[in-house]
């Protein structure tokens, strides 16, 4: 008979069942989107237990049908408006604080990914040894189409996990990948049924199952790859890239125009100069740049535009 017991915070619940704990968001009608209070609690579970010696192995998941929406769009609005951008920066540094505490875990820490991941949640994902998706999974980092860029370490973690073309593709367009597609593109570990989807999780955790990925020989993403790396975000936003006529990447570049201008040359940058420094000099490169991203025009619009639930594009202006 398994031994079970549960420790509830107000918005995190962590269960464990012998040696395998698992931590979920537990924000279900706000399909656990990320706020600084879920920060703090998450990081506190973290802590409690890695240092509980019982404890072998992690699951990270959320409950409900959603793994991780993202960060609440909310927050950041309202500190835009009345101009306190520290509180944007300490939430941000409280993201990279949790994403490091995953990543350094000396114990495995498996993703179980159930439903939608967009923004923070890839973020998170990235972070854990190890991606299990339910086929009903999705993934995306949505944030240039908001006028920002990922900044719990999407810029970094992603091109180190798929390489900086694929990261561009995923970052520039802002495209939602299905599991499958997510798993072609290299994002994803393990696709295994709903039924099967702890199960397989726990065995992970308990077996220290990291990831298994292996470079992409997929030809279309290959040739994604390639074009993104090749060109430049202005280019591919003005649609003057040069695809070789093939309707495929000129396809793939057109969602790229309908992003904020200001926060795909700073991906760009974050992404490329990222790429030459070590992953911890990458991430503190992300955090520099907060204020910079935040004080635009075009995050106030392309949030606001979000938080309204406009429908279209936003009108970005490039300032």
């Amino acid at each position: 008979m398994a031994f079970m017991t549960q420790t509830s915070y107000s918005l995190v619940r962590v269960e464990r069942t012998d040696t395998v704990a698992t931590i979920s968001i537990h924000r279900p009608e706000q399909l656990n989107g990320v706020n600084p209070a879920v920060l703090h609690q998450l990081q506190q579970a973290f802590e409690e237990v890695i240092a509980e010696p019982g404890i072998h192995g992690i699951i990270f998941g959320g409950e409900g049908k959603a793994f991780v929406v993202g960060a609440d769009l909310g927050f950041f609005l309202r500190n835009i408006r009345s101009g306190n951008l520290a509180r944007i920066v300490r939430f941000t540094e409280a993201g990279h604080r949790l994403m490091n505490t995953i990543d350094a875990c000396p114990k495995p820490v498996i993703a179980c990914v159930r439903g939608v991941a967009l923004g923070a949640g890839v973020e998170f994902a990235l972070a854990c040894d190890r991606i299990v998706a339910s086929p009903r999974a999705s993934f995306g980092l949505p944030e240039t189409g908001l006028g920002i860029y990922p900044g719990f370490g999407g810029t970094q973690r992603t091109p180190r996990r798929i390489g900086v073309g694929l990261a561009k593709w995923l970052i520039f367009t802002g495209k939602t990948l299905s599991a499958t597609e997510a798993r072609r593109a290299g994002l994803v570990d393990q696709i295994v049924s709903d039924e099967l989807l702890e199960s397989t999780a726990r065995s992970a955790a308990l077996n220290n199952i990291a990831s298994d990925q292996t470079e992409c020989e997929s030809p279309d993403l290959i040739a994604l790859e390639r074009f993104f790396a090749s060109h430049r975000a202005d280019e591919l936003r003005a649609g003057t890239a040069d695809t070789g006529n093939d309707r495929a990447l000129a396809r793939a570049m057109k969602p790229v125009a309908a992003k904020g201008p200001i926060a795909l040359r700073l991906a760009e940058r974050l992404i490329e100069d990222g790429s030459r420094q070590t992953l911890a000099q990458g991430l503190q490169m992300e955090i520099d740049r907060v204020v910079e991203i935040f004080s635009t025009e075009d995050a106030r619009r392309g949030l606001s535009f979000r938080a309204n639930r406009q429908v279209g594009h936003p009108d970005f202006v490039g300032r």
